[in-house]
């Protein structure tokens, strides 16, 4: 629970500004907005997860499509010659 004292201006205000976002109350209102707040990474609180999940698919499709990759490159060159082309590659990357 967290709770602060405000002036009866800075209440007024504050309810104003949650009628205008149809909020349920005052703490509902300032809860939402408490979570709006960047987390010190641009994001804020409630849209950080979801981005960090869709981050952590797309690595593990970039690590699915490596895989294939090698395999396909191993089937048409064999496993030395795609050895040698891999670690090409992961110099031209670094």
């Amino acid at each position: 629970m967290v709770s602060f004292r405000l002036s009866e201006d800075e209440y007024e205000r504050l309810k104003d500004l949650s009628l205008m976002e149809c909020a349920r109350s005052v703490s509902e209102f300032a809860r939402a907005a408490l979570c709006k707040l960047p987390n010190g990474n641009g994001d804020s609180v409630t849209t950080a997860a979801p981005r960090m999940e869709k981050l952590e698919g797309a690595v593990r499709q970039l690590k699915l499509e490596m895989r294939q990759l090698r395999q396909l490159v191993e089937a048409t060159m064999g496993p030395a010659t795609g050895d040698k082309e891999i670690a090409s590659l992961q110099e031209n990357n670094q």
